[in-house]
């Protein structure tokens, strides 16, 4: 299991595997673990009002801080896989673009 979270942060792993799978398959579960956690450890039931998934203001400070890091290591892992992909020049772009919109918008979890 270390070796595959080396290979990906290293990003040894390919693009596709790296975006579609760590990117949004496993960040969609994370952020769900998350969410569940918040309600169930925090008693945070904040959300009847808003999606989820849209809104992290509500969170605790500890929930944010994961989501942080969480979010600095897929985006350093998918950025390095782009930065070895040897095909189009257009996914590469494409993957910099959406890569530095996750970053920009990390400002929400805290300034909602």
């Amino acid at each position: 299991m270390e070796k595959i979270f080396n290979n990906f942060w290293n990003g040894k792993i390919t693009l596709w595997r790296s975006y579609w799978l760590v990117g949004e398959l496993l960040n969609a579960f994370f952020i769900l673990l998350v969410f569940n956690l918040e309600i169930y450890f925090f008693a945070n039931n904040q959300f009847s009002k808003s999606l989820p998934f849209l809104d992290f203001s509500n969170f605790s400070f500890v929930s944010k801080i994961s989501l942080i890091i969480w979010t600095i290591f897929i985006t350093v892992g998918i950025w390095r896989s782009a930065e070895n992909y040897k095909g189009s020049i257009i996914w590469i772009l494409a993957t910099f673009l959406f890569l530095s919109y996750r970053i920009f918008s990390l400002r929400l979890i805290f300034f909602g």
